[in-house]
């Protein structure tokens, strides 16, 4: 199945929402209260650049990071294995995000569409 076209903040909001086995319930709660809560739009303009970078070019297992200390928010993301999926070119990563005191982070499946990346579909 084809990546999705997601908006890029939903996406920042999904890559960081925090997936355990509590997760599920707990979503609703991180996002209302959580890093979420306090990512502006000039952290998003900040993470976007770093996070496609780690991802176009990343080494495997290194933690690139980006920071906005206007806000304070900060992250982190870690490039793994790429691999092809349906001839597209796709790369799971680590993301973290810490804002306004709280952190979230996950791992995420992503394929390259065009020049941007996009969450794989499962």
């Amino acid at each position: 199945m084809a990546p999705e076209r997601i908006n890029w903040k939903l996406c920042v909001a999904m890559m960081t929402a925090l997936l355990s086995s509590q997760a599920s319930a707990q979503n609703s709660l991180f996002l209302a209260n959580g890093a979420l809560a306090h990512v502006t739009k000039a952290d998003i303009a900040i993470a976007r650049p770093a996070i496609r970078a780690a991802l176009d070019s990343g080494v495997d297992g290194y933690t690139y990071t980006w920071s906005n200390p206007a806000t304070g928010a900060s992250g982190t993301v870690t490039p793994m294995k790429a691999y092809k999926k349906n001839s597209m070119e796709c790369r799971s990563a680590e993301v973290t995000a810490y804002a306004g005191g709280e952190r979230g982070g996950s791992a995420w499946e992503f394929c390259k569409v065009g020049a941007d990346w996009k969450i794989a579909s499962r």
